[in-house]
């Protein structure tokens, strides 16, 4: 009898391994995926309910930086972000969109989200490169030729253009025309003279003036190509700026110019 018996254990053991070692079953498998799913989703939910729609996390404080004052005061006007919104569903894209159109001082704007309760914006100022006046009122243009702002009187070391137009009614292709106009002009030494304040009347045609010489410029348009031509004539020895007799030079279309007032030439011998 204890023969059979330790006989029997032996196989009973081996039976025991063989249960454990089975797989488990794919219902089990799917009911535990199916748990950390669940568990994944609702802590997933109970995220974007904290973030996007509760009240733990809602604007209750909005700083600006680059800007203080009236221009400050005017970014969080135009930026139209109310208290009490969620700091996650605050858009940077459309809180810059509605800055740049309402606000045209500012060139650039960026949020900065600091949880748990308040935005911060991040402003940068459009450059003044260009004066344009008409009458008594000044406009301050930047280098991409966007007018951004009325001023009593710029500084006297910014370039100016007069114009018959509204500076502010001008389009941006024309007032960037009228930047680079002045960025490429010559030096005085070149030019033989310094160059007076610009002239653009309704047409958009430009008008120059060195000392007694006239430049017609024309268009705000091939603003290199018109300064080489200029710099070309001015130094023939017939052309002269400090001449006693006015002379005017058309480069209205540069690949032909004319020059007007040449002294004729003295009789030969």
């Amino acid at each position: 009898m204890p023969d059979a018996v330790a006989d029997r254990l032996p196989g009973r053991r081996g039976e025991g391994e063989e249960r454990l070692a089975r797989p488990p079953r794919p219902g089990a498998v799917r009911r535990a995926f199916l748990l950390w799913g669940l568990l994944v989703a609702l802590f997933a939910g109970g995220l974007v309910f904290l973030f996007f729609y509760s009240a733990a996390f809602v604007v209750e404080e909005i700083t600006v930086e680059g800007a203080e004052g009236e221009l400050a005061d005017s970014v969080v006007h135009h930026a139209d972000i109310p208290m009490g919104r969620p700091l996650a569903r605050v858009s940077e894209h459309n809180l810059a969109q509605r800055v740049l159109e309402g606000e045209k001082r500012v060139r650039s704007v960026t949020l900065d989200r600091d949880y748990p309760s308040s935005i911060s914006y991040t402003v940068e100022l459009r450059e003044p490169a260009l004066a344009l006046r008409k009458g008594k009122q000044t406009w301050l243009a930047d280098e991409g030729g966007v007018v951004f702002e009325q001023v009593d009187e710029a500084s006297n070391k910014l370039p100016a253009v007069t114009v018959s137009e509204e500076p502010d009614d001008l389009d941006q292709e024309t007032v960037r025309g009228l930047v680079e106009l002045w960025r490429t002009r010559p030096d005085p030494a070149e030019l033989e003279g310094e160059l007076d304040t610009p002239k653009m009347d309704r047409s958009g045609a430009v008008t120059l003036t060195v000392d007694q010489l006239t430049v017609l410029w024309g268009q705000p348009t091939d603003t290199e190509k018109k300064w080489q031509v200029v710099r070309a004539l001015v130094d023939q020895e017939s052309i002269d700026p400090q001449g006693w007799a006015p002379q005017t030079i058309d480069v209205r279309t540069p690949d032909t110019p004319s020059v007007q007032g040449i002294p004729p030439a003295p009789p030969e011998g």
